[in-house]
């Protein structure tokens, strides 16, 4: 059972934390919350590892079973069947978001003229055979694309360095207010909660008592690469001119010329970028579909992979109109959603730290 290293796990919580937060997050971070964004991203990692650290305290209540499954003895058999349909929507809805982000980003920038039903289609087949392929295909895969993502990524400060304006980093440390830092903070931590999905997959993971201490070396990693990559938009481009682009990192990839033969880097990071988000709707749609199968009580999930994945692409194409409307409604609508599902194991673990408690005073009790 136990088929996920702690390696691989935390090799998997980087990108999977990583991918979306430099692609998509940089730009609303940088409107909301300007130079003391990097303080409001420590605060987001801090929270989301919160978040995970209740779900792990539920797992290992029963460490060799799903929760699926135990879940009925904590809250019933209804409410928790009723849970985990709330749970899998979740997942293959915030699949399809960030796939619509991925699509709208590869129309506006690269692709203007492609239907972008064309390009959701081809990364729905595509996550979708991933998917089919198993959980420790997903993972293995995740392992070798850590390197190649952050390699590329550690080698970029050194080629954007000579373009920064030094001058103005001591706003980093000026214009912080921390009566706003957690108002900033509040629409971002359940990007970082997302881990809470280790609760799901946690009989697979061997060594699972030292998942707390993987979960924590990960968002480290991932914090540290992200506030590089946050600094160096910010003092490049400055605060008022950041906020205005919608996706600062690539105006920063743009500034990157090695020579004559190779003007500009970003369409080469970007390539690679895209396997990071590849990873991450991956495991998010092999979530939907393994609750799903675990609730019908399935022993192979693959045959309803494809649907999944057409139910994946649907939600992508038709959930919101465009972008502006998209980044309005998870910066709002979805975050409160968000909270509410990943904060609901605390239900599950509440209860059954309760029921320990009796337990334990009719032991006493009965001596």
């Amino acid at each position: 059972m136990q088929r996920i290293s702690q390696i691989e796990l935390g090799l998997m919580f980087v990108l999977f934390n990583f991918s979306t937060a430099a692609g998509f997050l940089i730009g609303p971070l940088a409107n909301s919350a300007g130079f003391q964004g990097w303080l409001t991203v420590l605060i987001a990692h801090i929270g989301g590892l919160l978040i995970a650290y209740i779900s792990v305290r539920v797992a290992k209540q029963r460490p060799d079973e799903f929760i699926i499954h135990y879940g009925k003895e904590a809250v019933g058999k209804w409410l928790n069947l009723i849970m985990m349909i709330i749970y899998g929507f979740f997942f293959i809805h915030l699949s399809g978001v960030v796939l619509r982000q991925a699509t709208d980003f590869l129309v506006q920038i690269y692709l203007p003229s492609t239907p972008s039903w064309v390009i959701a289609g081809t990364l729905g087949l595509v996550i979708t055979i991933a998917v089919r392929s198993g959980i420790e295909a997903i993972f293995r895969c995740a392992a070798g694309f850590f390197f190649v993502v952050f390699s590329t990524a550690a080698i970029v400060p050194f080629l954007v360095g000579k373009e920064l304006n030094f001058q103005s980093g001591i706003a980093l440390l000026t214009n912080v207010n921390l009566g706003d830092v957690f108002q900033t903070s509040y629409p971002f931590i359940p990007w970082y909660g997302e881990m809470f999905l280790v609760l799901f997959i946690f009989p697979f993971i061997a060594k699972p008592e030292k998942t707390n201490r993987t979960l924590l070396w990960s968002s480290i990693i991932t914090l540290l690469f992200f506030e590089v990559f946050y600094m160096l938009c910010i003092l490049l481009f400055d605060e008022p001119l950041m906020a205005q682009f919608t996706y600062p990192i690539l105006e920063m990839l743009r500034f990157i010329r090695i020579g004559d033969f190779l003007e500009n880097l970003d369409p080469i990071v970007v390539a690679i970028w895209i396997a990071g988000l590849f990873i991450k709707i991956s495991i998010l749609l092999y979530m939907a579909l393994f609750i799903s199968s675990q609730l019908f009580q399935l022993k192979d999930s693959r045959p309803l992979s494809l649907s999944f994945g057409a139910i994946m692409v649907g939600l992508s194409m038709h959930s919101v109109k465009n972008l502006v409307e998209l980044n309005y409604f998870i910066m709002h609508s979805w975050v409160n959603f968000a909270y509410f599902i990943e904060c609901s194991p605390l239900l599950y673990w509440g209860i059954f730290v309760i029921k320990k408690y009796y337990l334990l005073n009719d032991k006493g009790n009965l001596r």
